[in-house]
């Protein structure tokens, strides 16, 4: 990109143009479900920002970014739950805090990996399709039905199935929510 593109890109105002733009870029990534192709654009995007920046005597910040690795998930619901939700928040901070789309995009590969073994935890054989799957539910909703199930004797994955007859609603809708989207997403990753 020359340096007239990079102006005519970003504007008079380039630096904060360019701060804008990846703020609201890693707010949107950080908030959409971890889909490979729905990354895309938003990093093609931010690759663009970043040429167009640096083709006009911006530097990007070097800031060591901590690996997070998926980890081995337990057949218990509530430990695989917490273990969850600690990676998936670690890893979209790391997000927030990086600077580079290399980086960016080193932690969304992640991301929907982590999400991928997930869902598989919770995959069911027989689901039907009345259920959004980008409709991500809000996590104490799921921490309420998961101590409602523990409640009923309900303390693993096998249980979830074997006990579907007790098993609360919002547990039954994020077990078909996850089973689409290892359906939809899971298999090709």
């Amino acid at each position: 990109m020359t340096r007239e593109e990079a102006f005519a890109y970003l504007g008079e105002e380039w630096e904060d143009t360019f701060e804008v733009e990846i703020f609201a870029l890693k707010q949107q990534l950080v908030s959409i479900l971890p889909v490979h192709k729905l990354y895309e654009s938003k990093l093609k995007k931010w690759g663009n920002l970043e040429e167009a920046y640096l083709a006009l005597g911006g530097s990007l910040e070097q800031k060591e970014v901590f690996e997070v690795n998926i980890p081995d998930f337990f057949n218990e619901i509530v430990s695989s739950f917490s273990l969850y939700q600690k990676v998936r928040s670690q890893l979209k901070l790391n997000l927030l805090n990086t600077f580079n789309s290399i980086d960016a995009e080193r932690l969304l590969q992640t991301l929907v990996k982590l999400e991928v073994v997930y869902a598989s935890l919770w995959f069911l054989e027989d689901s039907d399709e009345n259920v959004i799957v980008s409709k991500m539910p809000d996590p104490m909703e799921i921490w309420s039905g998961i101590k409602s199930f523990e409640s009923l004797g309900g303390k693993t994955f096998d249980d979830l199935k074997e006990m579907s007859n007790v098993v609360p609603e919002t547990l039954k809708r994020e077990q078909k929510r996850l089973t689409l989207y290892y359906i939809k997403y899971g298999k090709n990753e």
